[in-house]
């Protein structure tokens, strides 16, 4: 990927981690595959085993990676979204990967999430007891999106409380 721009690089180094996760899993199916190729002289059962494992991950990390480019397909104006992405008034938060731009949120959990706020009803909080709090996006059918979440003595709960304020601030609801 050609990055041109200084909002393409934040965007970049965002993804970078779940990147760099993909990568260690390219690598793993290669090896494997490799090692079941070589395993033809000796042993067969070892080699069709190797060989389903490494085609087994090498289909889902393909799959993966295709799908971690496409997360800014649903992205309309990619030029604005880069935009957004270096502007002043963009809010990032590292430490629970977390970054609020003017009409979007990008979170990093197992997976990278975009959402629009756009796209957005509301922004809630689901409490667990007095030991945890979710903060989560809910979408006009219903459906939640966690943000972030805090566990009581994680050291989270001022982040948390942060980007609850910014994003009813953005969604303005």
């Amino acid at each position: 990927m050609r990055i041109q721009t200084a909002g393409e690089q934040k965007y970049y180094d965002f993804i970078q981690e779940r990147a760099k996760r993909l990568q260690t899993g390219m690598i793993v199916w290669g090896s494997l595959l490799a090692v079941a190729f070589i395993c033809l002289f000796s042993n067969i059962v070892i080699t069709v085993i190797l060989a389903v494992g490494g085609a087994f991950l090498a289909m889902t990390n393909i799959k993966a990676r295709s799908e971690l480019k496409g997360k800014l397909d649903q992205i309309e104006d990619k030029e604005e979204f880069f935009r957004q992405l270096i502007a002043p008034d963009v809010a990032e938060f590292s430490d629970c990967h977390v970054i609020i731009a003017r009409d979007y949120i990008l979170v990093y959990k197992d997976d990278i999430f975009i959402y629009a706020f756009a796209d957005m009803e509301k922004v809630e909080v689901g409490i667990q007891g007095e030991v945890k709090k979710v903060l989560f996006l809910t979408d006009w059918q219903g459906k939640r999106h966690e943000i972030i979440s805090a566990v009581k003595g994680d050291g989270m709960q001022r982040e948390f409380d942060r980007i609850y304020k910014m994003l009813k601030e953005r969604l303005g609801r």
